[in-house]
């Protein structure tokens, strides 16, 4: 505030800021899960907030016929906009508290940056239900093989460029666990089982889980409920399905607060989240 006097010094301020960042930004990397579904664009160097992103009609060539003229084929791009906003978090933990407390300042401030990077899983996560097709068992059915098949059959059907990746909540990687390998034959003579020869999925601290069928998976409990909260409804996307515009990832700003013998920890980002082709994605439904 204006009125405040106080001896803590503007360095002193910056520096644990500075030391706060760290631990922040290590703290919000390790836990941005869904940022793996989304093309990322930094807009830091650009005066700004928005990106658009082209989306590019299909183009078909034909036969020719020699001494003919080629006539013009029209090529009309459309475009996506993502615009950038602040997300953020203040925490203001007393003297009292932090002279009293098993822990500083620093572990309020990587609590806060898990909670941007929170977050940004759940925004990213919410755009599956912006997809107009979906694959799955039918709703309160649990996931099986069979849906991720279709998946990959319909991004195919519409010359969707790969790698396709794969984004589940945490119950329907489990229950996708149960069913692998159920409806393909032994993938090769060697003894061993089509589960174990064709995936090596396994959950990680990261939300990874591996690869089934040469795609990337990842989980998070951050996946959105559907059908009144009966189901949760993942994604599988192919290249440029949804992008991810960042003008500052995490910002850490300390404010001494006196008179309430306090300091203020506050964290933020600028970002935004958007579908950039609704063709290159798909959701994936099953039973929550």
């Amino acid at each position: 505030m204006a009125d405040e006097i106080t001896t803590t010094t503007a360095d002193d301020l910056t520096y644990a800021a500075a030391i706060m960042s760290d631990a922040i930004v290590e703290a919000l990397y390790a836990n941005r899960t869904a940022i793996n579904m989304v093309r990322q664009t930094s807009i830091a160097n650009f005066p700004s907030k928005a990106k658009d992103f082209p989306i590019t009609p299909t183009l078909a060539a034909a036969s020719l016929t020699e001494g003919t003229d080629l006539s013009n084929t029209a090529f009309s791009t459309t475009k996506a906009t993502i615009t950038a906003g602040e997300v953020g978090i203040m925490l203001t933990p007393t003297d009292v508290l932090s002279v009293s407390d098993i822990v500083d300042n620093t572990y309020y401030a990587m609590q806060a940056g898990e909670s941007v990077a929170d977050k940004l899983n759940t925004d990213i996560a919410a755009l599956s239900a912006g997809f107009s097709t979906s694959v799955g068992p039918g709703t309160g059915n649990d996931l099986v093989e069979a849906s991720i098949y279709s998946g990959i059959a319909t991004l195919e059907g519409a010359s969707v460029k790969g790698p396709f990746k794969v984004l589940l909540h945490t119950q329907q990687r489990i229950d996708l666990y149960g069913d692998i390998g159920t409806i393909i034959a032994s993938a090769a003579n060697t003894g061993t089982s089509a589960r174990a020869e064709t995936n090596d999925l396994g959950a990680a601290p990261d939300g990874q889980l591996g690869s089934l069928y040469g795609m990337q998976f990842w989980s998070s409990a951050a996946v959105p409920t559907a059908n009144a909260g009966a189901d949760r409804l993942g994604m599988m996307v192919g290249r440029d399905a949804l992008a991810y515009v960042e003008k500052w990832s995490v910002r850490t700003e300390l404010q001494r607060d006196a008179s309430l013998r306090a300091t203020e920890i506050v964290v933020t980002a600028n970002y935004g989240v958007g579908e950039v082709s609704d063709t290159r994605g798909v959701g994936v439904l099953s039973d929550a």
